[in-house]
């Protein structure tokens, strides 16, 4: 188990405030936050790349040494793929991957490098200097250099910033399978809400430089009492109904021939397999519905009532 305990850093100002974390073997876990939360700083202290101003950072229940006190920034077992990717730019791809792993028997080493070139889909860039690639490139090298030293735990820091939708969906898979089948532990940061809730067991929401506990994605999504904490997930609908104050996910409605609300139909935008039809409220509050479909002619709709009065 990594586990950080009332970590708090302080420069000129407080960025993080009596955080505690745990993350087990084999976990994947979610941490979201508005820009400049502290997200990136927490998976450097937890890797070994950035000194605490207090608290502690464990492995199995062991405390690990002070970053100061290394002679080479980060702990061993731990690897951090931040968003620098820290590749080295006059080395080929393969260079960069075998590096990490260098110590490792000759056969062995040969067999991890060509599986990684395999898994990250680099084989035809696999001789190219790594400052020639693209940075969608660069990205998958930084990650198969971490993955390749099979570590006990993997940090994430938007990882898939880069890509494009295929190798995007490549690479969820690939860190889903990699948890299941070498029982690495993930912790990963992420702007992108549907990865995060798509990928993780939990997520952790970092505001004001202090963390709250563990959430499941279904109950983090659908819990809407705290604004802006739900629209980091994604849409929520707004509007007054008799009074009282309604919140409500695109996909919690149903269409009724006579229901509470009236709408009037705007547009549809196609987000591929799906609509989000945008609608008017005779309030003229603008609302989103998700369907699979065209629903110009609906003209009312019900909704689960949450009353944030």
């Amino acid at each position: 188990m990594l586990s950080g305990e009332n970590i708090y850093l302080e420069f000129d100002k407080i960025i993080l405030k009596n955080v505690n974390i745990k993350l087990h073997s084999g976990e994947f876990i979610g941490l979201v936050g508005r820009s400049g939360a502290g997200k990136s700083s927490l998976l450097k202290i937890l890797a070994g790349h950035l000194q605490v101003s207090s608290g502690s950072v464990l492995f199995n229940g062991i405390e690990l040494p002070s970053v100061n006190t290394l002679l080479i920034p980060g702990y061993k077992r731990i690897e951090l793929v931040n968003q620098d990717f820290k590749l080295d730019p006059y080395h080929s791809v393969e260079e960069n991957i075998r590096e990490s792993i260098l110590t490792w028997p000759n056969e062995k080493r040969e067999r991890r490098i060509n599986k990684m070139l395999r898994l990250f889909e680099l084989n035809k860039i696999a001789n190219q200097k790594a400052h020639l690639i693209s940075g969608g490139e660069q990205q998958r090298v930084a990650i198969a250099r971490a993955v390749a030293k099979k570590p006990d735990f993997l940090l994430l820091d938007e990882p898939f910033g880069h890509l494009d939708t295929g190798l995007r969906n490549k690479l969820k898979n690939y860190l889903s399978n990699l948890r299941e089948e070498e029982n690495t532990g993930i912790l990963m940061v992420s702007h992108e809400e549907q990865d995060v809730l798509g990928l993780s067991d939990k997520v952790c929401i970092l505001k004001n430089g202090t963390l709250s506990k563990k959430h499941l994605p279904e109950e983090l999504y659908y819990n809407l009492s705290n604004l802006n904490q739900a629209e980091l997930f994604g849409a929520v609908n707004s509007i007054i109904v008799n009074g009282e104050k309604i919140r409500f996910r695109p996909d919690e409605y149903k269409i009724n021939h006579k229901g509470d609300i009236k709408v009037k139909f705007i547009r549809s935008i196609f987000a591929g397999g799906f609509y989000d039809n945008i609608f008017l409220t005779e309030n003229n509050e603008r609302i989103v519905l998700l369907s699979n479909e065209k629903i110009e002619q609906v003209e009312y709709i019900n909704v689960h009532r949450k009353s944030f009065n």
